[in-house]
């Protein structure tokens, strides 16, 4: 019984990191996809979240090509050229046709 309760373990371990691999590659392929919007002027981003009580962390130049992560409102999600997520406006952004 405490065998199978081992095979049965390890099987569950092996599909649960199975399970963070394909998450992390579908991750890694959204993060590193093809630029899907540029931005339209110089935007302010912010790393933490949008709406920041602070200044923003940095600006995206105009003409930037980001990957659109997600769109929440007023604010989108985006993934910058050199991989780092960043909350910016969305009405900044424009689609690549």
């Amino acid at each position: 019984m405490s065998r199978w309760i081992r095979v049965g373990g390890w099987g569950l371990r092996l599909a649960a990191a199975m399970a963070v691999v394909a998450l992390l590659a579908a991750g890694c392929q959204a993060a590193g996809g093809a630029p899907t919007h540029t931005v339209t002027g110089a935007t302010p981003f912010y790393l933490d979240g949008p709406q920041q009580a602070r200044p923003p962390d940095g600006t995206l130049a105009a003409g930037s090509r980001v990957t659109l992560a997600r769109a929440a409102g007023s604010y989108a999600q985006v993934v910058m050229p050199d991989g780092r997520r960043a909350y910016v406006a969305a009405d900044s952004l424009k689609a690549l046709r």
